[in-house]
């Protein structure tokens, strides 16, 4: 059993970490918390704990995306530059996971934010100088996303941490 509460806390360092690569950390804690509770029998939390777990996974999630919307609108990147840099983001991050596990998943990411809200910018008919904009706008917003998404992490972990005592 040693072995196994080793894992499962190395599990929930990897997620804090995850979330910097374009890797759901937060559901990777949900999952392991559910590995955990199956393992363990759910003698040291409940159901009920879990999907509270995922609601708060969920709305962690959300206010990334909200973050990253806040910052380019707020650098005047349109709502099509937006969403299309957040799938770029999410684009970027998958294909570059496949170059590079860690350092191409967290470059591709960022290229993918960019590349996508700046393109559609200059589709859209807005000079380089704003379409640049835009697009630091969005990094901007990314970062403070993916900050917002390691804070939800840790306070995911020390609400576990809480409920099993470790």
């Amino acid at each position: 059993m040693e072995v196994f509460n080793i894992l499962f806390v190395a599990i929930l360092g990897f997620s804090i970490i995850g979330n910097f690569f374009s890797i759901p950390g937060n559901f990777i804690i949900v999952l392991n918390t559910f590995w955990y509770g199956l393992v363990t029998g759910f003698h040291q939390y409940s159901l009920s704990f879990l999907i509270t777990l995922l609601l708060i996974a969920l709305l962690v999630e959300f206010l990334e995306y909200v973050v990253i919307a806040f910052g380019a609108r707020r650098y005047g990147a349109s709502r099509s530059a937006v969403i299309v840099g957040i799938l770029g983001g999410i684009a970027g991050g998958i294909s570059g996971f496949f170059v590079s596990p860690v350092l191409g998943a967290l470059i591709g990411g960022f290229l993918g934010v960019i590349l996508g809200s700046f393109s559609i910018e200059l589709i859209r008919g807005k000079t380089w100088q704003e379409s640049l904009t835009a697009a630091y706008g969005a990094v901007l917003g990314r970062v403070g996303g993916l900050t917002v998404k390691a804070l939800g992490t840790v306070v995911m972990i020390a609400i576990l941490a809480t409920k099993l005592a470790l």
